[in-house]
């Protein structure tokens, strides 16, 4: 009986000590990425004959878009900022940089996106691109698009116009475009640019890489 306990007492710290040896060991982070959201390239194509636009009056309209499509992500990355494993820069700072680089809306579309992410100096760019042509007046087609939703008649208003919305998310350790993302449901009766983006970003952010 003696044998047995003396036994046991060395036995037991034996155990603990393998346990102790077999857990590994808390994983090691590296530091969060972080992305800037750049102004979407924005082009527009709309019977001018309509209402009185003349071409630079549509080139001032792309320009706007393009930082409200942008401000729109950026609104629902930060209102969800716990839902994603990487850092969004700030679009006050992105567009500043951007300015104070002499970098205008037409020239920041002919950069490559390796070199506005050294401009930036961040570890990716989230980068939108959106196409669309318009057949009717935009207030006389949201009017018709909120008649047709309201009534649940499915054809009811005529074919307003075409789109497409596309995100690409660039990383600068991959040298590459790592993700894609296309949209071709476009619905003109949404408030804004803003409002649309967010819708955009409802569908994309399930398919986001860096969801947690």
């Amino acid at each position: 009986m003696k044998k047995f306990i003396i036994l046991l007492t060395f036995t037991i710290p034996l155990v603990v000590g393998c346990g102790r040896k077999t857990s590994s060991p808390p994983a090691i982070k590296g530091p969060v990425k972080t992305y800037a959201i750049l102004p979407f390239d924005v082009a527009i194509e709309k019977n001018l004959q309509i209402k009185k636009t003349t071409p630079e009056m549509l080139r001032q309209q792309e320009e706007r878009e393009s930082f409200q499509y942008q401000s729109g992500v950026f609104q629902y990355m930060m209102e969800r900022k716990k839902e994603f494993s990487v850092n969004f820069q700030d679009i006050d700072d992105t567009n500043t940089l951007l300015k104070r680089n002499n970098i205008s809306y037409d020239k920041g579309r002919s950069m490559t996106k390796a070199e506005l992410c050294k401009l930036l100096e961040v570890d990716g760019i989230l980068a939108g691109r959106f196409q669309r042509k318009e057949n009717l007046d935009r207030n006389l087609s949201r009017g018709l698009d909120l008649i047709a939703s309201r009534t649940e008649i499915l054809g009811l208003s005529p074919k307003q116009g075409e789109a497409n919305l596309s995100l690409t998310l660039y990383d600068t350790a991959e040298k590459r475009v790592i993700w894609t993302y296309q949209n071709d449901d476009w619905n003109s009766s949404y408030r804004s640019p803003e409002e649309l983006a967010q819708k955009l970003m409802e569908r994309a952010a399930k398919k986001f890489p860096y969801k947690n």
